[in-house]
């Protein structure tokens, strides 16, 4: 089974950087994807 990964490259500030986490968190949850350092 090939895993799906996911990135998300965040620009700005603080809260920028804490939005893209919560997103991250709940979409490698909710759809089993793993986080990655590179597209």
């Amino acid at each position: 089974m090939l895993l799906s990964k996911l990135y998300i490259r965040t620009f700005g500030c603080q809260m920028n950087e804490y939005d893209s986490n919560k997103m991250s968190d709940v979409l490698k949850h909710s759809h089993g994807l793993a986080l990655t350092d590179d597209a």
